[in-house]
């Protein structure tokens, strides 16, 4: 049996600057998101969700480190490296991928 990818219908968010991620995090909890793919630690106050949504920012941030995902260009949108693009024309040619840098956080002691 074959499995097909069915459309994703969550919204696109922007994660980092230029960085576009389709998500199923609420609104009121994309800045622990936002916050846990800039390397920043986890508020202790935070809900159980907003961890959640900050340790899913920290396991995309892992990703592209690891070089798992990467930034597509055309879109600028976060994708698993084997994420295979639906082409209509019949070219064989590879899409292209930026190379998005993570910032490194130095926290002062």
């Amino acid at each position: 049996m074959t499995k097909t990818m069915k459309p994703c219908n969550y919204p696109v968010v922007e994660l980092a600057e230029g960085v576009f991620v389709h998500t199923g995090i609420s609104d009121a909890n994309l800045p622990a998101l936002r916050s846990g793919f800039a390397g920043y630690p986890a508020n202790p106050r935070w809900s159980g969700v907003k961890f959640h949504a900050w340790k899913t920012g920290r396991h995309l941030r892992q990703a592209v480190a690891c070089g798992e995902m990467v930034v597509r260009s055309t879109d600028s949108m976060l994708v698993p490296v084997n994420h295979q693009e639906a082409t209509t024309d019949t070219s064989a040619e590879s899409p292209v991928h930026k190379r998005f840098v993570i910032p490194q956080l130095v926290f002062a002691s």
